[in-house]
């Protein structure tokens, strides 16, 4: 059932302000005075904003988010329906896709018939794969940074990481016809055990644990996702 929201109002928004202030207090231990330095104001401003007195300037408003991190200002967007997702601030170290598969497969694990808690995700599994789900919010923030403004007005850089990491096919470097070695071909499926030790190491272990590149490892968890989505599949059509 969808609930009708509110517009905001003065009230709202102070309260939400309110609850802001109180919970930046309580969670860093500061008080008026303490917290009017930390953002370059009185502190009477903060005693107004903390008993609803008065409304909070937005430069000020913006410190609290700026000083005290990404979610700080979360009971303010809330008021048109919104939350914040941080920016990243720097590009990622590794393809986005690999964290994105990487917290599908948690999630998919999470939902299948033999976890703790069969097909219902709980709060708990998902605190368990907090980690996982960040790093995919923020991958899929930084493919929507490039695409919402085009590449073309991106930073140079960011330009670069774009067509080295998706536009430019790789290509493996010349062997060295004295030193090397034959290599392995790609195992197409996972080995044994790898499908519980996803659910507890990120991919960088895994790849360590296995000794094969994190690509590899991506293929792994696509090749167990599918298993895994087959597997449910399957059950969802039985009479």
């Amino acid at each position: 059932m969808n609930r009708r929201r509110h517009p905001p109002s003065t009230r709202s928004y102070r309260a939400a302000v309110k609850a802001i202030v109180s919970a930046v207090q309580r969670r860093h231990d500061l008080n008026d005075v303490e917290l009017a330095d930390r953002l370059g104001c009185s502190a009477s401003t903060v005693r107004n904003a903390k008993h609803e007195h008065a409304n909070l300037d937005a430069v000020t408003l913006a410190s609290m988010e700026h000083r005290f991190g990404p979610g700080t200002l979360d009971p303010f967007l809330a008021l048109g329906g919104s939350r914040a997702a941080p920016l990243a601030d720097r590009l990622p170290d590794i393809d986005p896709v690999l964290d994105i598969v990487a917290a599908l497969h948690r999630l998919i694990a999470a939902q299948h018939s033999s976890s703790e808690h069969g097909y219902l995700i709980t709060s708990q599994e998902l605190l368990a794969i907090l980690h996982e789900l960040r790093d995919a919010r923020i991958a899929f923030d930084t493919l929507i940074a490039l695409a919402e403004p085009g590449l073309a007005t991106a930073p140079p850089a960011t330009q670069k990481w774009f067509r080295d990491t998706f536009a430019t096919p790789h290509k493996a470097p010349a062997p060295d016809r004295q030193s090397a070695q034959p290599r392995p071909s790609a195992i197409d499926q996972p080995p044994n055990g790898f499908e519980n030790d996803a659910l507890e190491m990120t991919i960088e272990q895994l790849a360590n644990r296995y000794g094969v590149s994190m690509e590899q490892v991506e293929l792994w968890m696509r090749a167990t996702d599918e298993t895994i989505a087959s597997g449910l599949a399957r059950i969802e059509q039985a009479p």
